[in-house]
C-alpha cells in the first residue's frame, strides 16, 4: 500500500465518502510504512507493565474498525463469536498478555482485509447517510454522525502508530542496551 497524496474521486459517490475513505487509506499505509520489517519479538515486546505491545496496538486498530463497520455502518451488535474475536484487542488492558504470537505478514494481511471491509462499506453510504445524526453514541447529548466516527477512527489509528513509534524506538533502545 502505497501513500496517495491527493483524494480519488470514485464517480459512484459523493465526495465526503471519497474524502474519508481517503483519509482511512492514508492512515493505513504510513501504518504499514511504520511497521516494515518489524520482527515477532518487537511485536510482543512489552516495554513496561501496563502499557500495550505493538501487537496489541494492531489488534486493537484491526478490531476498531470491525467495530466500527459491525455497529455504525452495518447497524448491529457483534455476535457471541464475534464478541469473544474482537473484545480483547478492543479493550486491551488485561487482554495484553493473550495478543501475541503473530507474524508481521498476519498483522499486514489482517489490517489489509479489515480495511477492504471497511472501505467497501463506507462506499455504500450516501452524504446523507454519513451526516445522519445517531443519539446516544459518543456524546450523549448532541450524539454524533458517522462521518465523524469514521474520522475518530483514522485519528486513533494515527494515535496508535505515535505509540508503535515510540515502542519501536524504546525496543530499539533495549536491544543496544541504552535502556
Amino acid at each position: 500500500m502505497v501513500r496517495k497524496f491527493y483524494v480519488e474521486r470514485n464517480n459512484n459517490n459523493d465526495a465526503l465518502v471519497d474524502y474519508l475513505v481517503a483519509i482511512k487509506y492514508d492512515a493505513r499505509a504510513t501504518t504499514l510504512h511504520y511497521i516494515k520489517n518489524i520482527t515477532e519479538e518487537e511485536l510482543d515486546w512489552l516495554p513496561y507493565e501496563g502499557w500495550n505491545t505493538i501487537g496489541a496496538l494492531l489488534e486493537h486498530i484491526i478490531a476498531g474498525e470491525q467495530y466500527f463497520k459491525r455497529y455504525f455502518i452495518e447497524e448491529k451488535e457483534f455476535t457471541k463469536e464475534e464478541e469473544e474475536r474482537w473484545l480483547p484487542g478492543l479493550d486491551l488492558g488485561k487482554y495484553v498478555s493473550q495478543l501475541k504470537g503473530k507474524s508481521a505478514e498476519q498483522y499486514v494481511r489482517e489490517l489489509t482485509e479489515s480495511r477492504i471491509e471497511l472501505e467497501e462499506s463506507i462506499r455504500t453510504l450516501s452524504a446523507e447517510k454519513l451526516l445522519e445524526r445517531r443519539m446516544g453514541a459518543y456524546d450523549k447529548v448532541t450524539g454524533c454522525d458517522l462521518a465523524w466516527v469514521l474520522y475518530h477512527s483514522a485519528e486513533d489509528e494515527v494515535h496508535h502508530r505515535g505509540q508503535i513509534s515510540i515502542t519501536r524506538k524504546l525496543y530499539k533502545k533495549m536491544r543496544e542496551g541504552k535502556l
